[in-house]
């Protein structure tokens, strides 16, 4: 049996969201207070809807991304380090053809793509059958800060992909607008530096986790077995936590609850993923990146 791991020991943990609004298009804030909106950030990425906004100005925040959300009225999707050329005749009509184009564009220069807030059933959604026409896009954001959870959570969708054997990773961002949407969910990326060249690659690699308040000390493997060690502390390991194990289809594979530190999930060879999700007393949480197993 074979299991591929994303999750390594090298570097330290950062955390950052790369969808975020400004004044730029329908942001309520300019530039400089979204900045100070995410004090203690170690990156940021700034998304207006069909504009690159310019990184300028003061700013506490070590790590800055050029992004764009490609935002037509059928779907939306986010471009994280797009060549500025993308701008020239540019359309956010959605077509699988020109989706595909930005996508590809954003590929060449280094950076990477995103589809956000796939069931946002009211407007600007994904259906299923165009993520799963659409070609080299890195992840789904499997949690969207900016609206209610019963729209804005999209891990059936990411289920449902990978279950095809699309190997996508999921995120988690904002979607900052108004004060109060801003903090509610981020990417912790295992980085050796930071620094733009150093957190894509990570991404890219899938060694992050999306959180909304708890998180892992890290993710291995031991023989068949996935082993999740969960943030510790003195405080941390008097809470009670929830964590379950995913697989195909969405399958729950293990279920473990107490106040614990760590769970554990012995692979059987049949899951195709395995994924993990927890909660902390209290409703934080934090999701991994699947964990491939294919059978030698």
């Amino acid at each position: 049996m074979k299991i591929a791991n994303p999750y390594t020991n090298q570097g330290t943990w950062l955390k950052g969201s790369f969808h975020n609004h400004t004044t730029n298009s329908d942001g309520w804030f300019p530039l400089e207070t979204v900045y100070k909106m995410y004090g203690g950030y170690d990156f940021l990425g700034i998304s207006d809807h069909d504009k690159i906004t310019k990184h300028e100005g003061k700013r506490e925040i070590p790590t800055v991304f050029e992004a764009i959300e490609v935002s037509s009225r059928q779907t939306h999707m986010l471009l994280v380090q797009p060549p500025h050329k993308i701008m020239e005749d540019y359309s956010n009509e959605f077509t699988i053809e020109n989706y595909q184009r930005f996508v590809d564009l954003t590929v060449e220069n280094g950076g990477f793509a995103v589809l956000v807030h796939p069931n946002r059933f009211f407007s600007n959604y994904w259906n299923l059958e165009d993520m799963l026409a659409m070609d080299r896009y890195l992840g789904v954001e499997v949690y969207n800060g900016d609206g209610n959870p019963e729209y804005d959570i999209a891990f059936d969708k990411w289920d449902a992909i990978l279950s095809t054997g699309y190997r996508v990773w999921g995120f988690g961002n904002d979607d900052s607008h108004v004060y109060g949407q801003e903090k509610r969910a981020w990417n912790v990326v295992m980085a050796e530096e930071n620094t733009t060249e150093a957190i894509i690659r990570a991404i890219k690699a899938g060694n992050f986790y999306v959180s909304t308040g708890y998180g892992f000390e890290g993710i291995r493997v031991e023989g068949n077995t996935i082993v999740a060690d969960l943030r510790s502390n003195e405080l941390l390991d008097k809470m009670y936590k929830y964590v379950t194990f995913f697989g195909k289809d969405g399958k729950v594979l293990k279920e473990s609850t107490g106040r614990i530190s760590q769970a554990q999930y012995e692979c059987q060879g049949n899951e195709g993923y395995v994924r993990v999700a927890v909660y902390l007393e209290g409703g934080y949480s934090a999701f991994s990146q699947p964990l491939f197993v294919e059978k030698e």
